[in-house]
């Protein structure tokens, strides 16, 4: 762990050690056993320490700590009930006389205690903050006024709202016997119930992409649409998808996977309420703790069409400065006529400039990529330093690694080695991998890696993962009618699965257990589907190696998901 310097340690021990107190509390008033939320007390603020050396600065501490302390409880909740579920079943499985090493009372407690959690977390963020301060961390109303800059009265207002939304959909929860994200377990899993702590995750991770609004994806402009026009999933819907989801994970003997990433798609600025989205999603996350303590997971791609041209732009940002945004990155084909020719959008330069601009006024980062083409190689010095005149920290130089296959309009314009003599201009940054490519071109070529590709043997000496090692990790999309597809728009064909409104959590369950996800050696794609002779330039081999992926897929006609 690393801090900047000495006063921004002392800073950092000074807001650990004034929340140590108002976490135990919370926990203390949330857990019956006083031990348990010792642990998890030193859980949160281990994630805390964690977060805080790598650059997070809370603007409103105490009420950042109390919602790591939140997940971290809500963690806890989710494994006790799971346990609690799978016991029972081993109880009517294998009799009455099986003891449960938790009282009923404990049991009890939990659902009550769960249910209320899961309730708070699907309040707005304005309303639950001062639930969670007054009510958990004892603090008085004129405290929590101070602690978040609004009048007492203020408080008074939402607290009262928060009580009224939370006893609707505590009502609700209790008339439909349905606790979410609650699921029990299928005795038709009992069989594998015999020694669950010997049996692995079914998936090391499952990220999931959930469609929140806009049609293409910002980092690629050249694209066409990955969803239909119009709205993504509402507020509501996506709440409920995010419960099915932690449902599904626990839907069963074993835990469906480790990890579970969940990120908007397409834009997130396209939804309504923006940083309702990207908060609620950051928070669902499990075992995530890792890329959520770096910065560009506090980073947004969008195309700034929205932000650009909102008049409310300024709310709008500042709200997502409050859920934790630090960075907005933007994709640019070239200046003003070739962007927007290039995308098929009038105004779609003009609005990412003035999108550049309202960050700036209000202290967000921003940086932004060039997708390199035939058609603007001349035009990116130019377009760097305009960029960077409206304050992009970072300016990478860039081209389109997945969605090629898919790009006809690209395929023309995809530049050889000798297309970009000269290039990057001096003083853009190259990092995130794409130095080794600037820095000799023509070993990044298609016939260039697919030649090393046929090199490799089956056994992959040359540093990728082995197949079998890739194939437990499981791409999903969630689209706006809450339809589960296997795979990501990146890399089509996708296929419907399941409905997370309609299907159960246990039966989805057991489609995605047992998925295979098999991938050829790279040397059997290059050979299929590589060109030893093209020139066109891969900014690296997983690029290369994507394209070779889609196209099999799509040969195979989804015969790869047909184990189940």
């Amino acid at each position: 762990m690393h801090f900047h310097d000495a006063s921004d340690k002392q800073h950092t021990d000074e807001l650990l050690r004034e929340g140590q107190m108002p976490v135990l509390r919370y926990l203390l008033a949330r857990v019956p056993d006083s031990a348990e939320a010792a642990d998890l007390a030193q859980e949160t603020l281990l994630r805390a320490l964690r977060a805080l050396s790598y650059g997070e600065r809370p603007q409103r501490p105490l009420a950042w700590l109390l919602g790591i302390a939140r997940n971290v409880l809500l963690e806890a909740l989710r494994r006790r009930r799971y346990e609690r579920q799978r016991r029972d079943l081993i109880a009517r499985r294998y009799g009455a006389d099986w003891a449960s090493p938790w009282s009923e009372a404990w049991h009890q407690h939990l659902e009550a205690r769960l249910l209320v959690d899961e309730a708070v977390d699907r309040l707005p963020d304005d309303l639950r903050e001062p639930i969670v301060l007054h009510y958990f961390a004892e603090l008085s109303v004129p405290a929590v006024a101070q602690h978040l800059s609004i009048t007492p009265g203020a408080v008074k207002t939402r607290l009262w709202r928060a009580r009224q939304l939370l006893r609707g959909d505590l009502e609700r929860s209790m008339e439909l016997n349905l606790p979410p994200p609650g699921v029990a377990i299928p005795l038709d899993l009992a069989d594998r119930a015999r020694a669950p702590s010997r049996q692995q995750p079914g998936y090391s991770s499952i990220q999931v992409a959930l469609h929140v609004g806009g049609a293409r994806y910002p980092i690629d402009p050249l694209s066409g649409p990955a969803f239909p026009e119009g709205a993504g999933l509402t507020l509501d819907n996506l709440r409920l998808a995010v419960d099915r989801l932690h449902a599904l994970r626990l839907a069963g003997d074993r835990l469906l996977t480790e990890r579970l990433g969940m990120w908007p798609a397409a834009d997130p600025f396209e939804h309504a309420e923006p940083a309702a989205v990207w908060s609620l999603l950051r928070a669902a996350e499990i075992g995530e703790e890792a890329f959520q303590a770096t910065g560009e997971s506090r980073l947004v791609p969008t195309d700034g069409w929205r932000l650009g041209t909102d008049p409310n732009w300024r709310s709008v940002l500042n709200d997502l400065q409050q859920a934790g945004l630090r960075h907005v990155w933007f994709t640019l084909l070239g200046l003003e006529p070739t962007h927007d020719g290039l995308c098929s959008r009038p105004g779609a330069f003009a609005a990412i400039i003035a999108a550049l601009e309202r960050c700036a006024a209000v202290g967000l980062q921003t940086g932004a990529n060039i997708v390199v083409s035939t058609r603007n190689v001349n035009e990116i010095g130019a377009i760097a330093e305009r960029v960077r005149a409206l304050g992009a920290e970072r300016f990478v130089p860039a081209y389109v690694p997945s969605w090629s296959p898919l790009n006809a309009l690209y395929e023309t314009i995809r530049p050889q080695p000798e297309d970009l003599a000269g290039l990057p201009p001096a003083g853009m940054d190259v990092n995130w991998g794409y130095a080794r490519f600037w820095a000799d071109a023509e070993s990044h070529t298609e016939g260039a890696l697919t030649r090393l590709a046929l090199q490799q043997t089956q056994s992959n000496n040359g540093g990728e993962e082995k197949p079998e090692a890739r194939k437990r990790d499981l791409p999903l999309l969630v689209d706006a009618n809450l339809d589960v597809f296997v795979g990501t728009p990146a890399a089509p064909p996708l296929m419907q699965i399941a409905n997370l409104g309609s299907d159960k959590p246990a039966d989805l369950y057991a489609k995605l257990l047992a998925l295979e996800w098999p991938a050829p050696p790279d040397a059997d794609l290059a050979a299929g589907y590589g060109d030893t002779e093209s020139r066109k330039v891969h900014v690296d081999q997983s690029s290369v190696r994507r394209r070779w992926i889609a196209a099999w897929r799509a040969e195979l006609n989804l015969n790869w998901l047909a184990s189940y």
